[in-house]
């Protein structure tokens, strides 16, 4: 319990980020700490790659534009405190395409380290770019969010993406 404790007390002082402690249910349960930012994806870098077979035409707001299995979308984005705020790290994403060929039906398999002030954590999972929201696992962290486990869910928003990591004890 004071482990969990030290950490909730890492995450609010050094990520300066809404952090929210929801105890569930009992009091012998945990505290699980929720860390919420945005990771401000309009100000981003980003590099496609279009493996064979490649699409008929480069644009992707072309109607004409094909994805295919293998096609692999680089993103390096800053990370901010909330929409309009302060920056307290950056986002490294790959996405690579498993399935679909248009984004509307594309299916991506998604990895990504955020890398903030006192660690980084690290999430993977399966994603639709066409949904709104999408959760993948949290796989762990290093620095203060070591032993890291839980889940990342991020939505779409109109000044970037509101990821949402709810971390376990």
């Amino acid at each position: 319990m004071k482990r969990l404790w030290l950490l909730a007390a890492a995450l609010l002082a050094a990520v300066a980020a809404s952090v929210v402690l929801a105890a569930a249910g009992s009091a012998q349960t945990p505290l699980r700490p929720t860390l919420t930012f945005l990771d401000d994806t309009n100000h981003a870098t980003q590099a496609f790659l279009d493996r064979a077979p490649k699409s008929p035409v480069p644009n992707p707001q072309s109607p004409r534009f094909r994805l295919s299995t293998g096609d692999t979308l680089h993103v390096h984005s800053p990370i901010l405190d909330r929409a309009g705020g302060t920056r307290i790290g950056t986002a490294y994403s790959e996405f690579t395409v498993v399935s679909g060929n248009r984004f509307a039906n594309a299916v991506f398999r998604g990895h990504g380290a955020f890398k903030l002030r006192d660690g980084q954590i690290t999430a993977d999972g399966i994603l639709r770019p066409a949904s709104t929201t999408n959760t993948i696992a949290v796989l762990g962290g290093t620095g203060a969010y070591e032993g890291t486990r839980g889940s990342l869910t991020f939505t779409q928003a109109a000044n970037g993406s509101q990821d949402t990591f709810h971390l376990l004890p």
